[in-house]
């Protein structure tokens, strides 16, 4: 029934479609998992429907009753260009790395540790086109964000947004060789504000300096 659900998640990628996934580890130490699918001119010239809509609408229905089993919330928005988002909420991050099918049906391992309040996750054994499960599609075009309310220690990617603290990973159809490598800190809470209280901090002690400096210029050349 999971496998099911997986699928739709990436039949669209296989068609020619573009996928958006979004995690958010949040401050409560919940996990928002969202996949957002759109389609693309690829996928409509495959049907003999026109109407944008109608296709995405045709193959979300194929899924509604295994997506409600498994307490996924999801809706199609018409719109011009329209797409689907699918979502789910897990309490804790060992509940969405065992459950999530994104990490589950594209590596061989997840690294799960947690020290203390360090927690590093890391995942191994990329398979974008793994033959040996025929059920699974393989990812052709894929955004990921992963948005941590916590302080970051280190991650391998250097596409960060540092307003969100948000992580950006890409994966295209040639990719062979991924991995996701993060740790945080779960006892210091990310402060959006915290560089720019930095900055504030050393152009204060750079007026000071200037000034003092300044000051006992001033003074030797009256002396």
């Amino acid at each position: 029934m999971k496998k099911k659900v997986f699928l739709l998640l990436i039949l669209f990628l296989l068609t020619g479609c573009s996928c958006r996934y979004d995690v958010s580890i949040n401050n409560d130490q919940t996990v928002n998992e969202e996949v957002i699918i759109y389609g693309t001119n690829r996928l409509y010239n495959t049907y003999y429907k026109t109407n944008k809509v109608d296709v995405l609408k045709e193959n979300l229905e194929n899924y509604i009753e295994d997506l409600e089993e498994n307490n996924y919330e999801y809706y199609l928005k018409e719109d011009t260009e329209p797409y689907i988002v699918i979502k789910k909420k897990y309490s804790n991050m060992e509940d969405y790395l065992n459950n999530s099918h994104f990490f589950n049906d594209y590596f061989d391992e997840i690294s799960y540790n947690k020290e203390g309040n360090i927690v590093k996750i890391e995942t191994v054994g990329f398979n974008p086109n793994e033959e040996d499960n025929p059920d699974r599609f393989y990812v052709e075009d894929a955004l990921i964000n992963i948005k941590i309310d916590y302080e970051v220690g280190s991650a391998n990617t250097e596409v960060i947004d540092d307003k969100t603290n948000t992580f950006t990973y890409s994966l295209l159809e040639d990719t062979n060789d991924f991995k996701i490598l993060i740790n945080y800190d779960l006892s210091t809470k990310f402060n959006p504000h915290k560089k720019n209280m930095i900055y504030i901090v050393i152009a204060i002690l750079v007026i000071i300096i200037t000034w003092i400096t300044m000051f006992f210029v001033n003074r030797k050349k009256k002396i």
